[in-house]
């Protein structure tokens, strides 16, 4: 089972005890996937699913409110894998009345008012639109979340607007063809969101993952910062040598200063060891900046004689 499965599931189980709660989530999945069609002289709300989970939750939520489900088709795709969905159908004027009792319209593209009211309730109805369309992606490749809405402009702007200003959640949205995609892709936005829909064994699940993608992170900046003075390191060893050489062949290390003689003889039989470690072993010892400065003073030596 993928991760965006998991999410459903979890979701799917949530219990159906709040009334209201029940109806906020049925919105959602009216304004995420509701569609009119026509039979004649007859009017229908379809929503089609492509997850037989939340067609099943669907048709409990409809149970649960007592609206009349007309018609239900179970579908099944045969490509590279079994995919197993359906859609629900109602007679549009039950709908349209049930949700008129509740001061809500179908027809409105800003959020209803018993949605916008309660924490509680939006998050249901935030649930309604994530099991009509959404999914998210396995945090250990990304953070990513997002939710395919059939439904028009105003209305994707309004929830844009109204999570941005009531919990400080950041929403991309891009059209894709004739559909809508809301994103999220900042990993503290998103657990926010599973909050809010109830999501919270996912939530522990996706923090676990941000720990270790963080742990992994700060490991490999370690490692690289490691790597990068190991090379710069070598590099300057390898310079101190190759001037040392020059000097003692052209001159003779013997006929140094004392000091200068001294840390060319350790340079050259300790060459695996940094400034610091040198300096340790100088008699007297002495500080990585004093090592430092004699070998540079040993290099400027050797470009003055030259490497011929």
């Amino acid at each position: 089972m993928s991760y965006a499965d998991k999410l459903k599931e979890e979701l799917c189980h949530l219990p159906l005890d709040d009334q209201a709660e029940c109806r906020a989530e049925y919105l959602g999945f009216v304004k995420s996937r509701g569609t009119l069609r026509l039979r004649g002289n007859t009017s229908f709300l379809v929503i089609p699913l492509t997850s037989i989970t939340s067609l099943k939750r669907l048709f409990q939520v409809s149970k649960r409110l007592s609206i009349p489900i007309f018609e239900t088709q179970v579908i099944e795709e045969v490509r590279l894998d079994r995919k197993r969905g359906g859609e629900l159908s109602y007679l549009y004027g039950e709908v349209e009345e049930f949700l008129r009792r509740n001061g809500i319209s179908v027809r409105d593209d800003s959020i209803p008012r018993p949605v916008r009211e309660d924490p509680v309730y939006f998050g249901a109805f935030l649930r309604g639109l994530y099991l009509a369309g959404g999914s998210v992606v396995d945090p250990s490749k990304e953070y990513h979340l997002e939710i395919t809405l059939d439904t028009t402009e105003a209305f994707v702007n309004s929830v844009k607007q109204y999570v941005s200003e009531n919990f400080n959640i950041k929403v991309g949205v891009v059209k894709v063809r004739d559909k809508f995609k809301a994103y999220v892709k900042s990993s503290m936005d998103i657990i926010e969101l599973l909050s809010l829909m109830g999501g919270k064994k996912t939530v522990t699940r996706l923090s676990s993952a941000i720990e270790v993608r963080k742990i992994r992170s700060d490991v490999s900046r370690t490692l690289n910062f490691l790597t990068a003075n190991a090379n710069k390191s070598g590099q300057a060893m390898a310079k101190h040598v190759k001037a040392i050489r020059i000097v003692d062949r052209k001159l003779g290390i013997e006929n140094l200063e004392e000091d200068l003689q001294q840390v060319a003889i350790l340079r050259l039989e300790n060459e695996d060891l940094n400034l610091r470690e040198l300096g340790e072993i100088m008699n007297p010892p002495m500080s990585k900046s004093a090592v430092y400065n004699r070998l540079k003073k040993l290099m400027a030596l050797a470009e003055e004689l030259g490497d011929k």
